[in-house]
């Protein structure tokens, strides 16, 4: 099948100060360690200025941890960026806000990843003897970097400088067993397709939502294990089919009774290249999986209550949409169609005591989870609250 996206090409050279100038996600994980060895300068700031209607933030730079930054004032135009992540970026500052930003000089290169209310971003500029007339150019939100420090800035700046002071090391992030998870916890297991594996790392840094402490685990196996300690299945890209269908009949009925026993199951996407229908065992009223093209547009139902709404707005024309589903049962609550109504988007299914959700779009490169990020942050949002209200 041929699909209308963009492959982000990413290309790191040994460096994650390289990935700058590629513009692209910084895949690998890096210690803390590593990214401030490979800065020329780490800068504190204060927000000083917002401009929603130019997308624009001004900075004070207000301590040099490293390096003796010639900028007194570091100014970014935010609204250049990559997709949606300007409109993403633009809601973290606020005026009054601390800032850290690393960068690294090369002569009239200035590359450099910021961390702003718990949101990492990348910009670069072009240095100039008139440092007032530089602009730092914001390429995206760096959906990976909380593997290197998931938190508020002001305790990344307090982390920093122990640090450098030698009083502690970064700690490695680390996915939590489910087995661990601490008391009242929501406890998700992902369970990730044989090529495609980018929604982890975003769902894992939805680690607090709904007022929940979520936890997350995951797994290529498609017999589930742990899936006893689990509240929510996530069934991510390629997982059930990708050129022929994966389930076998034990593996199908276990999700079922997962379902019935309380279980939330979320089903991200399916593939249905082969061009023959995604099989639906492991759900147990009927529906068609389906080949379409790519695209963009859906149209929510007023089922979908805040589902696009909470924490994220989300319109027609802001996601990734692929092989979908039709040919559904009245048993299913349709919260978003697709294709003038002939797909589904989004729907709701009761089974037992638990749920499904099924969505149709496709999260198989870093350009897809990009775009679809905030859907999936919506969407467990929406779960932690229908098991809130459940129970």
């Amino acid at each position: 099948m041929l699909r209308k996206t963009v492959l982000v090409l990413i290309c790191l050279l040994g460096l994650f100060i390289t990935s700058f100038q590629t513009q692209a996600f910084i895949r690998r994980h890096y210690r803390l360690e590593e990214v401030i060895k490979e800065c020329t300068h780490i800068v504190f700031g204060t927000v000083t200025e917002v401009s929603q209607k130019r997308m624009t933030a001004k900075v004070k730079v207000v301590e040099n941890l490293k390096g003796k930054s010639d900028f007194q004032e570091m100014k970014i135009n935010i609204g250049v960026g990559q997709g949606n992540f300007p409109q993403q970026l633009i809601k973290q500052f606020k005026t009054g806000l601390p800032i850290i930003v690393f960068y690294k000089k090369e002569g009239q290169r200035l590359m450099s990843l910021g961390h702003i209310n718990g949101t990492w971003f990348q910009t670069f500029g072009k240095d100039g003897p008139d440092k007032s007339r530089v602009w730092w150019n914001m390429t995206h939100i760096e959906i990976y970097m909380h593997r290197t420090y998931n938190g508020t800035t002001p305790d990344f700046q307090k982390l920093l400088r122990d640090v450098l002071a030698g009083k502690t090391r970064s700690k490695e992030s680390k996915t939590q067993n489910l087995i661990e998870a601490p008391s009242g916890a929501v406890r998700v297991l992902v369970l990730t397709g044989k090529h495609f594996d980018v929604e982890f790392d975003v769902l894992s840094r939805f680690d607090q939502s709904n007022g929940q402490k979520v936890v997350y685990q995951k797994t290529k196996g498609r017999n589930l294990p742990d899936l006893e300690h689990a509240d929510v299945l996530w069934i991510g890209q390629g997982a059930i089919s990708e050129g022929r269908y994966f389930l076998k009949a034990e593996q199908e009925n276990k999700i079922k009774a997962f379902v019935n026993d309380g279980g939330v199951v979320i089903v991200s996407g399916q593939d249905s290249d082969s061009g023959r229908p995604c099989r639906t065992g492991w759900i147990p009223e009927p529906m068609k999986g389906v080949d379409r093209n790519g695209h963009s547009d859906f149209q929510p139902t007023q089922a979908a209550g805040r589902l696009f709404r909470e924490p994220n707005v989300i319109k027609s024309g802001t996601v990734f949409i692929d092989d979908t589903w039709t040919d559904w049962s009245d048993k299913y609550t349709i919260l978003a169609t697709t294709n003038r109504g002939k797909d589904i988007a989004v729907a709701m299914l009761k089974y037992g005591k638990g749920m499904y959700l099924i969505m149709g779009f496709q999260n198989e490169t870093t350009a897809n989870i990009s775009v679809n990020r905030p859907m999936l942050e919506n969407l467990i949002h929406f779960t932690i609250g229908w098991l809130k209200n459940r129970s």
